[in-house]
């Protein structure tokens, strides 16, 4: 094996088409998500792009976080040399994705009020979309 990273070497999920589906996906699923809710006089689509943005913000972040990490240790999580929890940063990658991902769970329980609700879907929708953007990127630079 080689001592440089190439596309060749990245897992199924890491190939460009699926990043690109992906990302169309969850752009679509936001788009159908504020066409449902825009139906329902009572909510305020504030919310839902505040929710988008910040989820945009907060998943690119995280995938620029996970690309370094891939970039620095995948060659050596495939030679079995160290497992990924032992990388530099994963642990701390690990608790980011977890919170970013787990506080809007928790606002579910906490929150009452359904344009509030409206919002913590497009973070969903705008978190996956901005973490498959960076990772795309990433791959992007990568050799084939």
């Amino acid at each position: 094996m080689s001592n440089k990273l190439s596309r060749k070497l990245l897992p199924f999920y890491m190939k460009m088409p699926i990043f690109w589906a992906f990302i169309i996906i969850t752009f679509l699923g936001q788009v159908m998500w504020v066409t449902a809710i825009s139906k329902n006089p009572r909510i305020d689509l504030s919310w839902s792009s505040f929710g988008y943005a910040l989820g945009i913000v907060l998943g690119y972040m995280q995938g620029k976080w996970t690309s370094r990490l891939w970039q620095n240790s995948y060659l050596q999580v495939l030679r079995r040399e160290i497992t990924f929890w032992d990388a530099k940063g994963a642990k701390s990658l690990t608790y980011f994705t977890c919170f970013a991902l787990g506080l809007p769970v928790v606002g579910i329980i906490l929150i009452k009020s359904t344009a509030e609700l409206a919002g913590i879907q497009s973070y969903i929708f705008g978190f996956i979309g901005g973490m498959n953007v960076a990772l795309l990127l990433w791959v992007r630079r990568i050799p084939k």
